[in-house]
């Protein structure tokens, strides 16, 4: 079920972000670390109350955080400026993969109303991309950050 983030989801979050970390780790990704996300930072997107979950009875399986109408130094390659989102913190647990949870809560954020959704991702984070790619966003720019390159994207509802 995808529904909004509560604390009490905290250790369920917290216990799948330890687990992205390493699969992250073992693929060779140096994108999330000891350093981000934090604990803190997860607490703080549930507080804020932009936080969407897929619970599945069980367990929180899926998660991410967004923030409308956030603007960038890229605003102007944008296509849509009037209400936009924009989602971080996008992560799946490794165990359920490819059953489309990740999807859900992408597709829940297409019905609050806003008129694009922007979001960063990196190109070798190959999961992420496709994922992306198959829910229609276009990338708007892109920029090297160290090894990787840095992809801006957006897609227009």
């Amino acid at each position: 079920m995808v529904r909004y983030g509560t604390l009490d989801d905290l250790s369920d979050i917290l216990e799948m972000l330890k687990l992205c970390k390493e699969d992250m780790k073992k693929r060779g990704l140096h994108i999330w670390d000891d350093t981000y996300p934090t604990a803190d930072l997860i607490k703080e997107d549930i507080e804020s109350g932009n936080s969407i979950v897929f619970d599945d009875g069980n367990h929180v399986i899926a998660f991410l955080v967004y923030y409308p109408n956030v603007v960038d130094h890229n605003e102007d390659l944008y296509n849509d400026h009037k209400n936009p989102v924009l989602i971080q913190r996008v992560m799946s647990h490794p165990s359920y993969r490819r059953m489309g949870h990740a999807e859900a809560i992408l597709r829940y954020v297409e019905t609050l109303g806003y008129s694009s959704i922007r979001l960063l991702t990196r190109d070798v984070n190959v999961y992420s991309v496709n994922l992306y790619k198959k829910l229609g966003y276009s990338v708007i720019t892109t920029a090297i950050n160290g090894t990787d390159t840095m992809q801006f994207c957006e897609k227009v509802l």
